[in-house]
């Protein structure tokens, strides 16, 4: 009974303050593609919605470069391994995999002929490498550079011609193959973030962090010109794009800005200003122009979508950079994610082209990470890390300025039916009603709290304590009394659920394990679902109470049949390093629907048989 994944919905390109973000489309400007974590993500240009992922890495991926013929890709990781792959058919296959450098890559570029790599980053014995697409044998030497290399590109025509910027605040240009130093180039005066040729090969352009930008004759290496005028960048420059008619440079800056240079006017066409007060996310540290598409990428990893006519913004791209941390969702199936930066999102899941693109709740967000959320009726009730529960309006997505200070950092919240909210943080319970007036608190459980759930009609309270004890409340008139002691699990509780429909709480602890009690007796009922291998992260009933999915550490989903506890569904390495969350979602049919959000920062949604 495998699982389908039905759609990755991708995450924002991941960013470094005072680093270049790339952003490559595919030959046919079909596709662009970057990474996140120990991810290459790849997006349809008109349809960001549609994504697939590569994750072969075992260590976080810094850049992702197509071939000219498009049939594979080479990505580059921060240990300086190159991995090849296929992007005909699903399978992904590995063509070849090299040592490049002895740390981080930074950009990697491909020959004309689809033959010959060049990637450069940060190194001991040197900064590039030169080598052979099939056969990984060296095409010439990268010297000339004393610091780390940022950027390379290769002439598309013949004589071959490559050229590299560093730290050093030198460009150094080669003649190739196989390539060697020809000579160093010293215009900049601080830091040169980007070079790269022109299609037509007639011209190469650098810019850098002193917010100049140069341009060189393609052949010789000569200098022509520096693009300057009266509109100038007032900042570093991180990016720059050529057009396809190599008439025109696109250039992103510190300065919050996006320049469309006319290379033989040597003047600025249009101009896109994203300045917004003093906030540094607005810097532009990636651009790409591919086609008739032309995107820049923010800090804060938002995309845009620019229109080179008007100047204006002709969409925008939200989401989380992120790890995605948790999820939850409405009976209609609008979600939300929220992640390790404090954001959430709200997603409309369908398929109209832009129902699926997140965007951030408006209002006042959390500042640390969101580590719990719950929906119940039109409220959505968020617990972060900056010790505030916020209230938010379900399907206006939006944060009504509503907020409970909980004194102490949540773990996690949970809900009934008469939004009576319990909110478990490491060192006590507290309970609100709807108007978020405290009703109760204690601090003196003799345990350390970790996870809490309520009954649908708000009667039962479970709490689950790092001794692997869950402790049963019955809950009434503002008073709770212990009812149970659940004693089965062997590790600290990490994730509790109250079955919507029976009297059944599912308790999943640090070691893997699912213990599934009566709360009228206390007793275990269901001692079978153990095949998680580490902390189980998340656990969520379906609506009719009989299916339960789980999450864990160890990447993998299972979705449970209470009925039938011996029966299990199961998806392996559903998302990179970690399952933070799953949520059924309310799809009819005869399949189960499953969201989970991993630390990719991806969110997924898969379909699965009824376990029976």
């Amino acid at each position: 009974m495998p699982f389908t994944k039905l759609h990755t919905f991708a995450p924002l390109p991941q960013t470094t303050r005072g680093q270049p973000v790339k952003v490559e489309a595919d030959p046919k400007g079909k596709n662009f593609v970057y990474t996140n974590g120990k991810t290459v993500f790849i997006r349809n240009l008109e349809n960001p919605a549609l994504a697939t992922t590569y994750t072969g890495h075992s260590a976080q991926v810094t850049v992702a470069s197509y071939s000219p013929s498009g049939y594979y890709i080479a990505s580059g990781d921060v240990a300086g391994n190159v991995r090849i792959w296929d992007t005909v058919g699903e399978e992904q296959i590995l063509k070849s995999e090299i040592k490049a450098i002895s740390g981080r890559i930074t950009d990697i570029a491909w020959d004309s002929e689809s033959k010959r790599i060049i990637a450069v980053g940060e190194g001991k014995e040197k900064f590039g490498h030169a080598f052979a697409f099939d056969t990984l044998s060296s095409v010439g030497e990268i010297t000339g550079h004393s610091k780390v290399i940022n950027s390379v590109s290769i002439r598309q025509q013949r004589p071959f011609r490559a050229v590299t910027a560093s730290d050093d605040m030198s460009v150094v240009f080669y003649h190739g193959v196989p390539f060697k130093y020809n000579k160093v180039i010293r215009d900049h005066t601080r830091f040169v973030h980007t070079v790269k040729f022109s299609p037509n090969g007639d011209f190469f352009a650098s810019a850098g962090a002193d917010g100049k930008i140069f341009l060189y004759d393609g052949k010789t290496g000569d200098k022509i010109q520096e693009l300057n005028s009266d509109q100038a960048h007032s900042g570093g420059i991180f990016a720059a794009s050529w057009s396809p008619c190599s008439k025109y440079l696109l250039s992103s800056s510190a300065d919050a800005t996006v320049k469309i240079w006319d290379i033989e006017a040597k003047s600025v066409i249009n101009t896109f200003d994203f300045a917004s007060g003093s906030s540094h996310d607005e810097q532009q540290v990636g651009n790409l122009w591919s086609e008739g598409n032309l995107l820049s990428v923010a800090l804060s990893g938002e995309i845009r979508y620019l229109d080179k006519n008007t100047g204006s913004i002709s969409r925008s791209i939200h989401g989380h950079s992120k790890a995605t941390t948790s999820l939850t969702s409405t009976s209609n199936d609008i979600l939300f994610t929220g992640s390790y930066d404090g954001r959430v999102c709200g997603w409309q899941y369908g398929t109209e082209k832009d129902k699926t693109l997140p965007q951030p709740l408006k209002g006042e967000q959390h500042t640390n990470q969101i580590t719990s959320m719950v929906v119940q009726g039109d409220s959505l009730f968020s617990a972060g890390m900056d010790d505030v529960i916020r209230i938010g309006k379900a399907t206006d997505q939006t944060y009504s300025g509503s907020s409970i200070a909980v004194g102490s950092q949540p773990k996690t919240v949970s809900v009934s039916n008469d939004d009576t909210l319990v909110v478990a943080t490491g060192s006590s319970i507290q309970i609100y009603d709807k108007q978020q007036k405290k009703l109760g608190e204690n601090s003196k459980l003799g345990f350390n709290p970790t996870a809490a759930g309520i009954s649908a009609n708000g009667k039962i309270i479970v709490v689950g304590g790092e001794d692997g004890k869950s402790r049963v409340y019955k809950y009434e008139n503002g008073k709770a009394s212990l009812e149970h002691t659940l004693e089965n699990n062997r590790g600290a509780v990490s994730a509790i659920a109250v079955n919507p429909k029976e009297d059944l709480v599912a308790v999943g602890d640090s070691v893997g394990k699912i213990f599934v009690y009566d709360l009228t007796t206390g007793k275990s009922i269901v001692s079978q679902w153990v095949y998680h291998s580490a902390r189980i992260t998340s656990i969520k009933w379906s609506e009719c109470g009989v299916f339960a999915v789980s999450g864990s550490l160890d990447t993998n989903i299972y979705v449970w049949n209470r009925e039938k506890p011996f029966k299990k569904a199961v998806v392996k390495n559903a998302h990179v390093d970690a399952v933070n969350d799953v949520q059924f979602l309310n799809k009819t049919g005869d399949k189960l629907t499953v969201a989970s959000v991993g630390q990719e920062g991806a969110l997924k949604i898969w379909t699965v048989d009824p376990v029976v």
